[in-house]
């Protein structure tokens, strides 16, 4: 699906007319009333009714087997969360990729179906995306197509924010959305956890020098647009309403080809020269997503003077001895690092004999929980796994009438 090249104007407009036509209950034109009189702020309320909430991820087909890994033990997460999660609640995975009838997708419950009532059990929901590189340009071609090719063609992280902007409805119906990358584990702490006062959440990033910061600014300064000195390095996970997280999307796109159009030179944008991270930290073509996160979430949310926003524990490392309990972090995010837990590590299948990775949950250190999740996930076939998260609330809506019945989605 080709996504036109519009002016933030003309997007508000058009994401509030995709939205409203998929049946959303929460479009762009209510934004406004974000955080005034939030529901949220009476949890205990909330929880005792439905909520849904979509994991929005990419899944690159190219790299099947390191994201098959992380896929797997991003649902074993989940279907660990489900334990405390409340019974009307359903947590569900959207999962852009660019062949929706993989085999190992398909093993693992994945459909191209919709959630069609609250009652539902968990689903995974495929939902086409074409990528970058195999994007075929033509004399009908809009600006955005070529801009987002020729721009980004080098770019394989942008992947993982342009479905998002270029198919909202996929998403468009949930009570909030987290958009997250795969290499992730969803704690204990998830299952109850409400944003707070309805607002936009991010975690940290690490991108943020005094040299970036100024760069921004100035990209800022002369667009026009709100800039925040104070606040740094936002986090690659956002949580918050669809059509925001759309909105959010959609600008970070657009600022991510205006840098890379304007802010670095042609040789900078090849992934030969980024790849090895010469000038890391300061202006750093393999951060394009997060720069251009940083601008679009100062220009929508104006960082919190216009739409609720705040950074919170997303993206806590899984190197972390940290408690990961029901009030420890509520995301782990695995980074570059050879430390326990390693996803490089466990890609390479180096945890084994005295490093063997937990057979048992008995510790709440942070990293015991990213380690035992991730060998669970690798003990179970990708059936048994679409299985038990289809069934985890099973026996509690046969016992509920209410459950079963549900409502429409």
């Amino acid at each position: 699906m080709a996504y036109p090249y519009l002016s933030l104007e003309e997007r508000v407009v058009d994401l509030d007319n995709k939205l409203s036509d998929s049946g959303s209950s929460f479009g762009a034109s209510e934004l406004d009333s974000l955080g005034s009189g939030c529901s949220y702020d009476r949890p205990e309320l909330v929880r005792a009714q439905p909520l849904m909430r979509a994991v929005v991820v990419y899944f690159s087909v190219p790299q099947l087997n390191v994201y098959l890994d992380q896929l797997k033990w991003c649902m074993r997460s989940l279907l660990e969360m489900m334990k405390n999660e409340p019974p009307l609640w359903r947590t569900d995975m959207v999962v852009y990729v660019e062949n929706i009838t993989l085999p190992h997708l398909l093993d693992l419950g994945c459909s191209t179906t919709a959630r069609q009532n609250s009652s539902e059990p968990f689903r995974c929901i495929l939902v086409e995306y074409i990528r970058i590189e195999n994007r075929k340009l033509t004399v009908n071609s809009t600006e955005y197509e070529r801009d987002a090719v020729t721009q980004l063609k080098e770019y394989p992280y942008g992947e993982s924010i342009m479905p998002l902007a270029e198919n909202p409805t996929a998403y468009a119906n949930y009570d909030y959305v987290i958009r997250t990358d795969l290499d992730v584990f969803f704690t204990p702490a998830f299952a109850k956890w409400l944003p707070p006062h309805c607002a936009f959440i991010s975690g940290s990033g690490g991108y943020g020098d005094q040299y970036n910061m100024q760069k921004l600014a100035h990209v800022a300064n002369y667009s026009g647009i709100y800039f925040n000195t104070t606040v740094w390095n936002i986090g690659s996970t956002w949580i918050g309403p669809p059509a925001l997280v759309a909105k959010v999307a959609e600008r970070t796109v657009h600022w991510m080809i205006h840098l890379s159009k304007v802010e670095f030179s042609p040789k900078m944008r090849t992934m030969a020269f980024w790849s090895m991270a010469a000038m890391w930290p300061e202006w750093h073509y393999g951060v394009l997503s997060m720069y251009g996160a940083h601008l679009a979430i100062n220009e929508i949310l104006q960082l919190g003077n216009k739409y609720p926003f705040q950074k919170t524990d997303l993206d806590h490392p899984t190197t972390s001895q940290a408690n990961c309990t029901t009030d420890g972090p509520i995301h782990l995010h695995t980074y570059q690092s050879p430390e326990y837990f390693s996803k490089y590590v466990f890609t390479e299948r180096r945890y084994v004999g005295d490093n063997a990775l937990p057979t048992v949950l008995n510790s709440t250190r942070c990293c015991d929980y990213a380690g035992y999740i991730a060998a669970d996930s690798l003990n179970m076939t990708s059936f048994e796994l679409a299985i038990r998260l289809k069934t985890a609330k099973l026996a509690l809506d046969e016992r509920n009438p209410a459950i079963v019945l549900g409502t429409q989605f």
